[in-house]
């Protein structure tokens, strides 16, 4: 299987990577609590030193996976930079960044320009799909000779002059990846994102030692840390920004420092969401839990996800647990950009309306009387919402609408 992390001639500790029908989307217990090891995993990956290749390990055996992992590639022209991968031969990460076989990989091409947090399917989820019309002859062969069946992927980030990109490929005697499990790793795609840049921050961070936490303050995201007794140990600078400018979220200058809000209600709020994360953390449970403070026209979303920082045994947490907070402004008056999340989260211009005012915190009864709509028609709207984008509850409908336009 895999190996660590592969950049240029400069890391050569790595390994490889790539990537819709109607089918019944709803997500059994099972396979819910397959998605909360998953992503416990992920972020267990950053406290040690083997990259992604736990997350790897339990990906490849949940979704069948015969190879795959991370890339970061150069735009114009697509090259591969570094990445972490799994799967792959001896020798073949540096024959694939020393060639030009990613800018004539048909994977890499679909999943780096999808809209970022969205997995796709090469073979578009049709078993009667031929991989071999849309491959090139440069990779037609390699393709044969592994038994290429699919590939699923996603775009995790881009700026003007690269894009990383996850993506994992399957034998053919598996068949194509379904609509379903899609939808499945859609419930990855934003904790992936997150993980993903805070490793690369670790990791050029790692010759001064430097911390998660401290890692942080790389970070253009407003993030908060808190221990296991729900003291932040660290408090971003781009948090620290929000949070000294904000009317009532403060982070208190005692010792045992807190995130505290002025308003007595919303204050037990945040320390309840917190708590809750802490101990489902330790429990295993990875409930992402979003809280919204309003204040004239400004307001903010608090995500608070449970951050596991130790391997588990028999069930328990056997190492430091707490909680990660993303601290998202915006202004309420500010109209949702509705083309966006339809195209972000498979929906109608109908359900990304009621989207918008979830990400802005508006009530099932709210939304309803602000669109005309009786409370069943609304709550049928979130429903589909929630099964399109494979979400079990809400509040992780509205964490990932927030994550994603906030």
């Amino acid at each position: 299987m895999g190996k660590g992390m592969l950049a240029g001639d400069a890391h050569k500790s790595a390994r490889l990577p790539v990537v819709g029908n109607e089918v019944d989307s709803s997500i059994s217990v099972e396979e819910f609590t397959g998605y909360n090891q998953l992503v416990s995993t992920l972020y267990r990956c950053l406290h040690t030193n083997d990259g992604f290749q736990p997350f790897f390990d339990e990906f490849c055996a949940r979704f069948r996976a015969l190879q795959g992992g991370i890339l970061a590639l150069t735009s114009a022209p697509l090259r591969m930079r570094y990445g972490w991968t799994f799967g792959y031969p001896e020798g073949f990460e540096q024959w694939f960044v020393n060639s030009d076989l990613p800018q004539q990989d048909a994977a890499l091409l679909r999943f780096s320009s999808l809209p970022p947090r969205k997995f796709d399917s090469l073979a578009e989820c049709d078993p009667e799909f031929d991989l071999r019309q849309i491959l090139t002859d440069a990779s037609l062969e390699w393709v044969e000779q592994i038994g290429l069946g699919d590939s699923a992927g996603m775009l995790i980030s881009k700026d003007d002059d690269s894009r990383i990109v996850f993506l994992a490929n399957r034998h053919r005697s598996e068949g194509p990846y379904s609509q379903k499990e899609l939808l499945q790793m859609n419930m990855l795609a934003p904790h992936i994102e997150n993980a993903v840049d805070l490793f690369h921050k670790l990791y050029h961070s790692r010759t001064s030692n430097e911390t998660l936490t401290m890692a942080l303050d790389r970070v253009n995201k407003p993030m908060v840390v808190f221990n296991e007794m729900a003291r932040i140990v660290q408090c971003n600078a781009a948090a620290e920004s929000i949070l000294r400018s904000h009317p009532r979220l403060f982070v208190d200058d005692q010792e045992d420092s807190r995130l505290q809000s002025r308003d007595a209600g919303f204050n037990r709020k945040l320390n309840d969401a917190i708590i809750t994360s802490i101990f489902n953390a330790r429990d295993g449970v990875q409930d992402i839990i979003t809280l919204f403070d309003e204040a004239d026209d400004e307001r903010i979303a608090i995500c608070i996800t449970p951050l596991a920082m130790g391997e588990r045994e028999n069930g328990e947490a056997t190492g430091r647990y707490g909680a990660l907070a993303e601290v998202i402004p915006f202004t309420v008056t500010a109209p949702p950009d509705i083309d966006k999340l339809c195209e972000l989260f498979q929906c109608t211009r109908s359900e990304a309306r009621i989207a918008g005012q979830l990400m802005q915190g508006a009530s099932i009864n709210e939304i309803a009387e602000s669109e005309h709509l009786s409370v069943h028609t609304v709550r049928d709207y979130v429903k589909s919402l929630l099964s399109k984008n494979g979400y079990r509850r809400q509040a992780e409908l509205v964490g990932a609408l927030v994550r994603a336009l906030g």
